[in-house]
Formats: structure tokens, sequence, C-alpha cells
């Protein structure tokens, strides 16, 4: 019985940037639903609310892909 070294290392790579990526998907996503509420004693958010909510659907969809694909991927 012997390790696959570049087949473990490849896939420590995979995961360590899908679990990246989906971390930040995740933050844009809530700094898009950010932009939602009005700040009384800050400036104005950069994003419109319409935009800031499309900005965070399109986020939390790409993450959420991101993990239904892995779970396929184990599951399968």
């Amino acid at each position: 019985m012997s390790i696959a070294w570049g087949s473990l290392g490849l896939v420590a790579i995979v995961s360590f940037a899908a679990a990246v990526v989906a971390t930040a998907l995740v933050s844009f996503g809530i700094v898009g639903l950010a932009a939602r509420s009005p700040r009384p004693d800050g400036p104005e958010p950069a994003l419109s609310p319409s935009t800031g909510t499309a900005v965070s659907a399109v986020c939390f969809a790409a993450a959420a892909a991101i993990v239904i694909y892995a779970l396929y991927i184990i599951l399968a």
C-alpha cells in the first residue's frame, strides 16, 4: 500500500481554494445585503439597495453551487 502524494497534495490545494472562494462569496453576499440598510451616522453605501440585493443573490447562489457540487462529488 502506498500513498499517492501528488494526488493528496492536489486534493488539499483544491479543497483549500474552494473553502477560500466559498467564504469570500458569502462575505461579499453579506456586504451586498448590508447595502440595503440605511446608515444614519455613516457614509452612504457604495451600492444601491437593488444592486446590493443582486450582488448578494449572485454570491450566495455561487457559494451554494460550490457546496452542492462538493456534496455531489463526495456522495457520487
